[in-house]
C-alpha cells in the first residue's frame, strides 16, 4: 500500500517545480529578458510592395524582413486578401513558404499571389489590402506571425483582363 505521504511530497515538489518555471517566465518576461517571448522576425513595412493587377493575372507582392532565430521552423504560410467591400478571400502563393539564416540585413522576397478560380468574381474592384500570416514550431512552441498594418500592403484590383483592355 502506498505511503500517502510521499505521494503528497511528490505532488508538492512538482506543484513548487511548475510555479518556479511559470514564475521565472514572467520574472524574465519583467526585467525586459524575453527568454520565453523573443521574436522571430522583424518587418519593414516601408520596403514592402503590393501591384496593381487583374483579378486573373495575379498580383506580385515584395515582403522585406530581418530574421532574428534560426531555432524557429516554418510550419504555414497563408496569404489574403481583404477587397474594397471588406470580404476576405483566399489567395494562392507562388511559394510554399520563405527560408534563410538569422541576419542583421534585411531581406527582401518576392513572390506572387493568384485568387483561386471559384472565388475571382466574387472579389470587388478597388482598393485591397493584403494579408499575411507566417506559423513557426520554435522550441517554446508554436508562433504565429502576421503580416504589419501598414499602406504599403493595400494595392488595387483593376478588374478581369481581357484583350481589349490592356
Amino acid at each position: 500500500m502506498p505511503d500517502f505521504g510521499d505521494i503528497k511530497n511528490i505532488i508538492a515538489a512538482v506543484g513548487a517545480l511548475i510555479a518556479a518555471i511559470s514564475g521565472g517566465a514572467t520574472l524574465s518576461g519583467k526585467f525586459g529578458w524575453d527568454w520565453f517571448d523573443r521574436p522571430v522576425l522583424e518587418w519593414h513595412p516601408e520596403q514592402f510592395n503590393v501591384f496593381d493587377g487583374w483579378i486573373d493575372e495575379g498580383f506580385k507582392v515584395v515582403v522585406a524582413r530581418q530574421k532574428l532565430r534560426d531555432d524557429c521552423e516554418v510550419t504555414g504560410f497563408r496569404v489574403e486578401l481583404r477587397d474594397s467591400e471588406y470580404i476576405v478571400h483566399p489567395l494562392t502563393p507562388s511559394v510554399a513558404k520563405f527560408s534563410g539564416p538569422a541576419s542583421e540585413n534585411v531581406d527582401l522576397f518576392g513572390y506572387r499571389v493568384y485568387l483561386p478560380e471559384m472565388h475571382a468574381e466574387k472579389v470587388a474592384i478597388g482598393e485591397a489590402t493584403l494579408l499575411g500570416q507566417i506559423k513557426y514550431a520554435c522550441p517554446e512552441g508554436e508562433q504565429i506571425v502576421t503580416y504589419p498594418s501598414h499602406p504599403n500592403l493595400t494595392f488595387n484590383i483593376l478588374g478581369v483582363s481581357s484583350d481589349e483592355t490592356h
